[in-house]
């Protein structure tokens, strides 16, 4: 049971990830190879940082606490893939 919980998990934040990469190269202008540099830097950065403060949350909350931080970040996500839509299409 808990792999396949693992699995869809996984398979969600690919494709996020996967969707999330391709919208920088098609809204960036100019610069495709700088905007997709920078989108990766953020990538990581912000997994390294969520990482981190998981792990805090675990510590001090255990479960409950990390399934909390990961619910704030997918309403987060949400937010922000509000906005995206709202931005006007690009060519």
């Amino acid at each position: 049971m808990i792999v396949a919980g693992v699995g869809i998990f996984t398979c969600g934040f690919f494709s996020t990830h996967a969707i999330a990469s391709s919208w920088v190269g098609r809204r960036a202008k100019c610069a495709k190879a700088q905007a997709s540099s920078l989108y990766l830097f953020f990538y990581y950065l912000g997994s390294s940082i969520s990482g981190t403060v998981g792990g805090l949350f675990w510590v001090r909350l255990g479960w409950p606490g990390v399934a909390a931080m990961i619910s704030l970040l997918v309403a987060l996500a949400f937010v922000v893939a509000a906005l995206l839509l709202r931005l006007p299409a690009t060519e």
